[in-house]
């Protein structure tokens, strides 16, 4: 079996991969989050990781968008603290410095430490904090990243400007699966007054505890509307409850993706279930 991730072997979202998967898949990186989504879509690999939620910056949108493009459900959840070190070539030093590359969210994640140490660097958003390693060819570069690799240095760590920084990362595929705790879904409510408070009620008639909810817009116009939200499911009736909850989602909702029941995974040694 193969997955897709985000990166190389240097980047967090390798690291979630083998919480995932530890050696029951091939782990094949990719360049942005839309040709991973695309590689489990059509068959290339049978899944496929992606951040989904930062603890400082919140969404991720790359990912928000490919939840509501692609034909794939979350199979599981992890979360991992993430820190980040200052890497540069060997031989540079801080002053040498004038460009720092990362993924937008890194470099949000360390804007206070990068304000203050290379204030008048030039900060450029790359589609991975993998791809900032491989753009460093001078000493003028730097990139934000989880560590070095051949032919640089980590000049400082733990750059992050909050300790208990913390990202969010799904397995997907495009099997939904008939077991977990939680579930998730994207909608969109009906243009009328009440119309969003109307579909919140729902969630709270069929007894679900709402853990997470984003909007986006729907690229259709402006003040137009998706949600996403993230939920858990009562112990006990959870097939049942969902059925109904989905149900009533369809009349009160003009538009709603079931992305699919999962589990929060700690480690690779509670993943059995996931190739079923």
């Amino acid at each position: 079996m193969k997955t897709a991730f985000l990166g190389d072997e240097y980047s967090h979202t390798y690291a979630a991969c083998k919480v995932f998967c530890g050696e029951k898949t091939e782990c094949i990186g990719y360049r942005t989050a839309r040709e991973v989504a695309e590689a489990a879509a059509n068959g290339e690999c049978d899944m496929c990781v992606l951040p989904v939620e930062n603890s400082v910056e919140g969404s991720v949108t790359s990912t928000a968008d490919v939840l509501l493009d692609f034909p794939l459900f979350i199979r599981a959840e992890t979360a991992r603290a993430v820190h980040h070190g200052f890497i540069v070539k060997e031989g540079a030093t801080l002053a040498d410095i004038r460009e720092v590359y990362s993924h937008p969210q890194a470099l949000a994640q360390c804007a206070k430490w990068l304000a203050g140490n290379v204030g008048s660097a030039e900060q450029i958003a790359v589609h991975s904090t993998s791809r900032a390693l491989k753009l460093l060819d001078t000493k003028e570069k730097a990139a934000v990243a989880a560590m070095p690799a051949r032919g640089q240095k980590e000049l400082f760590s733990h750059i992050e400007d909050y300790a208990s920084n913390a990202t969010r990362f799904l397995l997907l595929s495009t099997r939904v699966a008939d077991s977990g705790d939680r579930a998730s879904v994207i909608f969109a409510a009906k243009n009328r007054p009440g119309g969003l408070l109307s579909v919140l009620k729902v969630f709270e008639v069929c007894g679900m505890n709402m853990t997470y909810i984003q909007s986006r817009p729907s690229k259709s116009g402006l003040g137009d509307y998706i949600f996403f939200v993230d939920f858990t499911l009562p112990e006990g009736n959870e097939a049942a409850s969902l059925e109904r909850l989905l149900v009533l989602l369809g009349e009160w909702t003009s538009f709603c993706k079931f992305l699919g029941r999962y589990y929060h995974i700690n480690n690779s040694e509670a993943t059995d279930n996931l190739w079923d």
